[in-house]
């Protein structure tokens, strides 16, 4: 009886305790970080403090979208808490200070910062390093799980209606985190919005375009060859994100309604062709380092014309000629000028609306019939880009999983986030016309698989192995993100930071474009002063980007009827 009395007592004890515990149980410490920095599930509000705060400050012009990132610190529970925790996060709608009105809390969306593991590769320095973040994922009827012990960032961005008034706005975010073991606990999370007289421009408008090429035969893997629903939603996710486009290395013409729907959304630099195809070969089969070359004969130039004849009239009737631009020539060596020559020169005369484009890290002479030519951009050379330009075309810039070199700016996902954006920050002050990369979905696994990502047991945590081999079955040599920047849903994309954060570059580089030259370099160097000479401070990010919108908010061509007088 007495043995039975203890335990009795020990129970009610242990009952009294949690009891006590949940009744004090109060809401995790918190903290808003911006949106150009990596949170590691090791990294805290305390760790961070040095660029943290307690409210979410947003600045945008009319059209644009900006995010910022509210990071949870959460401790250790017991550990029939994990995964009974839920998040919820409601947003009110966001009113004019000076009564001109409000944005729909609808703008305003938020997801779970997810996280992928990386491995070591030996093709770039600093790679590996386990899990990283990267995949935004969407909450489940407006809530997540949390896991003890790991700290949470929670992605919130808003978009900011074309037709509202210029001005202060203010709302707030209701946190509340639900469980069976505690009370509901919640967290208000003021935010401060200051929309600029500007008006970002729309993508039919764009003065700094950009071609990530989407390869749709790329979803066949997970989704099936059918899935006309899926690839719609892929493609109006980069058109949200501002790079829209098709395949650059079609090998027969693009489909002239998937042409003519990206047009309808201002997509005005369109794949028609990789001329490649027609000598049945693909950029990639090519092998660049003996300097190959395809030697377009005048058999295979009237090829290629036979091809295009009956879809450029159809592009012609549809009135999206003049979107369209041919392809080919992928960093091969100067030796093949002569073939470029004769193949562009024949698309020229034959239809002078079509444009072409092709990936040079050469000086092409200024009389070669190429509209652009994209360099590899640590390649830069003032003199040479200045002379091509005053012929009248264009030099844009790309990057690949070159330059992969430590100190360069790139895109993979063990860089920090604020890389890629500088990288439009750098363009920018060059006066680059525009942006090409060679894939935004390449989902290339080893062993392959044709699972989509899934949540590891309910955590932030994922099963979609990152690392792309990209050059299989030559070799299995991969990189973590490179030629992705998007991740397959059970129903569609999940999107990335990554790719926010290459729409904010994008962003950027509109505000600039509004700019006179000489007045860009001085906001651009204190961040990036060449591709590897560069300063990662988001505080001095943001400084300097009120300081343009500043400038251009002098100009009265930059503003909207509805702006502040």
């Amino acid at each position: 009886q007495g043995k039975m009395a203890a335990r009795l007592i020990t129970v009610f004890l242990n009952l009294f305790v949690c009891l006590l515990c949940a009744s004090a149980a109060t809401f995790p410490e918190w903290c808003v970080l911006p949106p150009t920095v990596h949170v590691r599930q090791n990294e805290t509000c305390k760790t961070l403090a040095d660029i943290a705060s307690q409210k979410i400050t947003w600045e945008a012009m009319r059209g644009e979208e900006e995010g910022r990132q509210i990071l949870l610190d959460l401790e250790p529970w017991p550990a029939d808490y994990n995964l009974s925790v839920t998040l919820s996060i409601t947003s009110g709608d966001l009113v004019s200070q000076l009564q001109r009105g409000k944005i729909a809390a609808s703008s305003v969306s938020w997801w779970q910062v997810g996280y992928v593991y990386c491995k070591e590769t030996i093709r770039y320095a600093g790679s590996g390093g386990g899990w990283r973040p990267d995949p935004l994922l969407s909450p489940t009827e407006n809530s997540i799980l949390l896991e003890s012990g790991v700290t949470q960032p929670l992605w919130v961005s808003v978009s900011v209606p074309r037709d509202i008034s210029s001005g202060q706005y203010n709302s707030s975010l209701s946190l509340v985190l639900s469980s069976p073991h505690f009370e509901t606990l919640s967290q208000q999370v003021d935010i401060e919005l200051t929309v600029w007289n500007i008006d970002l421009p729309p993508l039919k408008e764009a003065k700094f375009p950009a071609i990530f090429s989407f390869n749709p035969s790329n979803l066949d893997v997970v989704y099936g060859k059918k899935a006309e629903d899926v690839k719609r939603k892929f493609y109006d996710l980069f058109l949200s994100q501002r790079v829209g486009g098709d395949n650059l290395y079609t090998t027969v013409p693009t489909d002239v309604t998937t042409a003519a729907y990206l047009a309808s959304k201002g997509v005005e630099w369109l794949s028609l062709y990789d001329v490649y195809g027609a000598a049945g070969v693909t950029e990639q089969e090519l092998d660049r380092v003996t300097g190959a070359c395809v030697n377009f004969t005048d058999a295979m130039v009237q090829k290629v014309l036979d091809i295009l004849t009956p879809v450029v009239a159809d592009y012609e009737a549809r009135g999206i000629l003049g979107n369209m631009f041919v392809y080919g020539f992928d960093e091969t060596p100067a030796s093949c000028e002569a073939s470029i020559r004769r193949i562009f020169g024949a698309i020229k005369r034959e239809w002078p609306l079509v444009r072409t484009v092709a990936v040079l890290n050469w000086l092409p002479p200024t009389d070669l019939p190429l509209d652009v030519w994209v360099l590899q951009y640590e390649l830069y050379n003032e003199t040479q880009a200045s002379t091509w330009t005053a012929a009248g075309k264009q030099q844009w810039w790309y990057h690949c999983i070159e330059p992969s070199g430590p100190s360069y700016l790139n895109s993979f996902i063990e860089r920090p986030l604020m890389e890629a954006r500088l990288l439009y920050w750098l363009g920018s002050a060059h006066q680059v016309g525009g942006w090409l990369y060679y894939s935004d979905v390449m989902w290339k696994r080893h062993p392959a698989s044709s699972a989509p990502m899934k949540r590891i047991n309910g955590t932030a945590r994922t099963d979609f192995d990152p690392a792309n081999y990209i050059w299989l079955p030559r070799t299995d040599i991969f990189a973590n993100g490179d030629g992705n920047f998007v991740y397959p849903g059970s129903s569609g994309p999940i999107p990335t930071i990554r790719l926010h954060s290459l729409r904010d570059g994008f962003e950027d580089a509109e505000l600039f474009r509004m700019l006179d030259l000489e007045k860009v370099g001085p906001i651009v160097e204190p961040l990036v002063r060449s591709p590897t000479n560069y300063t990662l401070d988001p505080a001095l990010l943001e400084k300097q980007r009120r300081t343009a919108a500043a400038m251009v908010q002098g100009r009265s061509s930059c503003c909207h009827g509805t702006g502040e007088e």
